[in-house]
């Protein structure tokens, strides 16, 4: 019986990525994501290339009546061998010069649906004693700068939370997971909230492929470690920032380079 898994966010970049190494597994997927012409494309793709099973649920996860509806796919699942929860956004600016429900939203899809997922997907796991969960978080969630207040905060419960549960779950077979990487080329730059953005401003050194990111996670699989990293230079950081004058230090870098956009 093939192995199946359930990736959110799963229409471009890391979630794209993640669906096509599993694919090449021979694994069947569920893709979940907002834009349903581009999980339908996706699906095609897959189904012709690896002749696997692949389901598509156009969803906003910041809707509660979408989460509670997908709530119940995981639930009805026979066995869900792999849960990636990798939806996600991003803002820029203060906090309280944002919109409170933009925030909300990214509250909702950072945790509150990443937690039911992971509810709904855990018993039958241990039922089975088998089972990965990874929750795409960010070196983001170690590092508290300004004008990333929900967005950093929002990641940094999602690695404690990946810890304290594979905790939890160790004895009972299931690996939980928190990737956490760094700058990634992907389409998360590319939304309205960073049309100032400019990758330029950011050294080169510091970015990763959504390839290289995904291969870290399941390379990682095997050594069952919790938080993940990808990249050497990742690694670094986070634990640079661990020491005060490094981190007033990125403080000030951080504050340089959102004065540039502005200007």
């Amino acid at each position: 019986m093939a192995k199946t898994a359930l990736i959110t966010g799963a229409s471009a970049g890391i979630g794209a990525v993640f669906a096509r190494r599993l694919a090449g597994e021979g694994v069947d997927l569920t893709l979940v994501a907002r834009r349903a012409q581009r999980l339908d494309a996706l699906a095609d793709e897959l189904r012709a290339q690896h002749g696997i099973q692949v389901a598509v649920v156009p969803a906003d996860l910041a809707r509660p009546e979408d989460v509670a509806r997908l709530d119940e796919v995981v639930q009805r699942s026979p066995g869900l061998d792999f849960l990636v929860n990798n939806a996600g956004f991003g803002t820029q600016g203060t906090f309280v010069a944002s919109d409170v429900q933009e925030q909300l939203d990214m509250v909702h899809v950072h945790v509150s649906a990443a937690v039911r997922l992971c509810r709904a997907a855990l018993p039958r796991m241990i039922a089975r004693k088998t089972g990965t969960i990874i929750n795409v978080s960010s070196i983001a969630g170690f590092i508290p700068v300004a004008g990333k207040a929900t967005y950093n905060a929002s990641k940094s419960f999602l690695t404690t939370f990946s810890q304290v549960l594979q905790e939890e779950v160790r004895q009972h077979g299931v690996r939980i997971q928190a990737l956490c990487p760094g700058f990634t080329y992907t389409e998360f730059h590319d939304t309205p909230a960073y049309g100032d953005f400019d990758r330029g401003t950011v050294p080169r050194w510091l970015w990763m492929t959504a390839e290289q990111v995904v291969d870290d996670s399941l390379s990682a699989l095997a050594s069952n470690r919790v938080v993940v990293i990808p990249g050497f230079k990742n690694r670094l950081i986070v634990r640079a920032v661990r020491f005060r004058i490094t981190a007033a230090l990125i403080q000030f870098l951080r504050r340089r380079v959102m004065k540039r956009w502005r200007t």
